[in-house]
């Protein structure tokens, strides 16, 4: 199984790095990473030109020759592109009623609460625009994976230098209506691949503001004012899909048909072809499915082992779950109705 290098950071490392004394970001990551696993894996690193970051995106292999002694070889350089993503920013504001906070008992239980609860929005928020994010139509926002893997390739395609050699469709032949489409998304995460970054010379681009104790804030039924205390919170966050080779989307999965026996595609095939096809060398690999997606994928596998008499041991590994060796993560984001994906 593909892991990645002790090099290369996850929100976890960064922020024990950053806050090695355990402070008040730390515990805001800690939350984070409780309500969201995706953070575990994720790959992080810090920008190079302030909120963005420039990349080179790999296009094509150098050239190689067979020589003989005393013969020469020609120079030659693969083929890149360089690119420029740019980071979005998501705030949210914590307000506590200043008559509230002074006559609560436990203070720092009472903020340690509403932070949870502002935090898992925020995540809920990243964790769509990672998938779905489009700054063609939200520009605050940046590029997720559909951006990369919006077409289908399927199991004719033959050019694996193009994404969506990587994205096969899993829609059954019966399907008369794309009103509740899933995917599944296989990502592999490092360096050299798919990873994040954060605006250069932030801590991680998590963002703490000054706790101010009673501030005006305004009754929006009455209009009338009222005393808080408010504190903002800020993420600042971007995707690099550096090389298109190391993911890929099983597309077109329609939710009220996939625990049918007849008239669907045969998933598992599907999935071992997306898995042989995406490369994993060096990267740490993960599915990213929602909850009811995961249960049919554990149906699908269950029916083939009790067909076939094939164990597939992982599958009652526990959490994390694993799939063909590899980490499953349940991602609500996906629990969506996604537009139809074609050729």
């Amino acid at each position: 199984m593909s892991t990645k290098g002790a090099y290369v950071l996850t929100y976890r490392d960064l922020m024990s790095r950053l806050k090695g004394d355990k402070t008040f970001d730390h515990e805001i990551v800690e939350i984070m990473l409780e309500q969201n696993p995706m953070l575990e894996d994720m790959v992080i690193v810090e920008a190079n030109d302030g909120t963005s970051n420039k990349t080179t995106i790999r296009t094509g292999l150098p050239d190689v020759a067979w020589t003989a002694f005393y013969e020469g070889v020609q120079g030659s350089k693969g083929s890149v592109k360089q690119i420029r993503n740019t980071a979005g920013r998501i705030q949210t504001k914590i307000e506590i009623a200043s008559d509230l906070w002074d006559q609560a008992p436990d203070k720092s239980a009472l903020l340690l609460d509403e932070v949870a609860q502002h935090s898992q929005a925020m995540m809920n928020e990243v964790q769509d625009c990672l998938i779905y994010g489009k700054i063609a139509t939200e520009p605050k926002k940046f590029n997720g994976l559909v951006n990369f893997y919006s077409q289908l390739g399927g199991v004719t395609s033959t050019d694996d230098k193009v994404a969506k050699h990587y994205v096969f469709d899993a829609k059954s032949s019966s399907q008369t209506s794309t009103a509740a489409l899933r995917s599944i998304f296989l990502v592999g995460w490092s360096q050299k691949s798919i990873r994040c970054f954060y605006p250069k010379g932030t801590s991680g681009g998590l963002k703490k503001g000054e706790f101010k104790m009673r501030v005006d804030a305004v009754d929006s039924v009455n209009g009338g004012t009222y005393e808080v205390n408010r504190q903002y919170l800020e993420w600042q966050l971007g995707l690099d899909v550096r090389d298109y080779r190391y993911a890929g989307r099983l597309a077109n999965i329609q939710s009220d048909e996939m625990f049918d026996t007849s008239g669907v595609p045969n998933y598992w095939e599907l999935l071992r072809r997306l898995t042989t096809r995406v490369r994993s060398d060096g990267v740490r690999q993960v599915f990213y499915m929602d909850k009811l997606t995961w249960e049919a994928v554990c149906v699908w596998a269950d029916r083939k082992t009790s067909a076939n008499a094939v164990q597939f041991g992982d599958l009652n590994a526990g959490i994390p779950h694993k799939l063909f060796g590899i980490t499953v993560r349940e991602c609500d984001a996906l629990n969506t109705n996604e537009t139809e994906v074609t050729a």
